[in-house]
């Protein structure tokens, strides 16, 4: 396990969406490990070492059969346990070296659409787990991927708390510089989570402009964007544009080093009747670009983590929903 700056321990990490936990094993990498997920025959997750002990090939590349996983490399399967059942090339009945199970099995669980892994000494704590709303498919869609990071996990979930960067690093995406206040209001938190509201003005072109308008709606279009944090890992942003768009972005930062961070994120928008052709492709464009803008500056900024000391850096009114997420930080760090 890789040592990382202030790495909150004993609680829950998301670590995927739960769609993306197919009938396929999965990779779960997590500071500095690497670890296999997959279901057993009861359809729980399970998670292991993604290293086989035969010759250590990666099992995330195997497959997954009857609740087991097979080994990519020579075959060798184990079940939801970890233990080796069997090992083709010698055939039925062969004598098991003692090392032959799986190792480094972790607490993982499903809650809420993530598959959660524990990190920490002590016994897994189901009650630890927050609260969080729910997608149903009946009424959701969703589009789902993960981006990799040259910047530390602290960052990372920084940015998408920090609502007034928007104006200078997404102006040529979504964010208009004519009218920048980005102050949050309606703060919310508890012991281990924050939220808070921003309304920022969008750019239109001419023709959406004319058509507000006419429409007696005014020349401008606002969003209204709830910025959320649950510790230690999980971003939720919500954003609605009047009647035109609803968005919902949940982001799981996976700590790899000082210096990496992954996400994995899944989007969230109202179930359609009729979508247009390459909606999702289209939607996976638009996150992975801005990602991209952020990703300029995030892994420019220096120290690497956030400091937990206030007066290291300078703070401002738009700066809340970053300031208490530091103070969740820093009050974990001492728990």
């Amino acid at each position: 396990m890789n040592q990382i700056t202030h790495l909150p321990v004993n609680c829950w990490y998301a670590v995927a969406p739960v769609v993306t936990l197919t009938e396929e094993p999965l990779l779960v990498p997590f500071a500095g490990q690497d670890y296999v997920l997959f279901r057993n025959r009861d359809g729980k997750p399970v998670c292991f070492s993604d290293r086989c002990p035969h010759r250590g090939a990666s099992l995330s590349l195997g497959t997954r059969e009857d609740g087991c996983i097979r080994c990519p490399f020579h075959g060798w399967l184990f079940d939801g346990g970890g233990h080796c059942i069997a090992v083709p090339a010698d055939g039925d009945g062969a004598t098991l070296p003692a090392r032959s199970n799986l190792k480094d099995e972790q607490a993982v669980c499903e809650h809420a659409g993530f598959i959660w892994l524990w990190l920490g000494e002590q016994p897994a704590d189901h009650s630890t787990l927050p609260n969080l709303p729910e997608f149903s498919p009946k009424q959701w869609q969703h589009v789902s991927n993960s981006f990799t990071w040259d910047a530390h996990f602290s960052r990372v979930i920084e940015s998408n708390l920090d609502n007034s960067h928007a104006y200078w690093v997404h102006k040529g995406t979504f964010a208009s510089q004519d009218s920048p206040l980005s102050i949050p209001y309606d703060l919310n938190k508890g012991d281990d989570w924050v939220s808070a509201k921003v309304k920022f003005d969008l750019p239109l072109p001419s023709a959406l402009k004319l058509m507000q308008r006419l429409q007696g709606k005014g020349p401008g279009l606002s969003a209204e964007t709830t910025f959320s944090f649950f510790h230690p890992n999980l971003n939720i942003v919500d954003t609605r544009v009047g009647d035109f768009l609803h968005v919902i972005f949940v982001n799981a930062s996976l700590p790899q080093s000082e210096s990496q961070t992954i996400s994995r994120w899944i989007k969230y928008s109202p179930k359609k009747a009729f979508n247009m052709p390459g909606r999702e492709e289209k939607s996976t464009e638009i996150s992975r670009t801005i990602f991209n803008e952020d990703h300029g500056v995030v892994q420019s900024q220096r120290p690497y983590a956030v400091p937990l000391d206030f007066s290291q850096e300078s703070h401002v009114n738009s700066d809340v929903l970053s300031i208490e997420y530091r103070k969740i930080l820093k009050r974990k760090q001492k728990g």
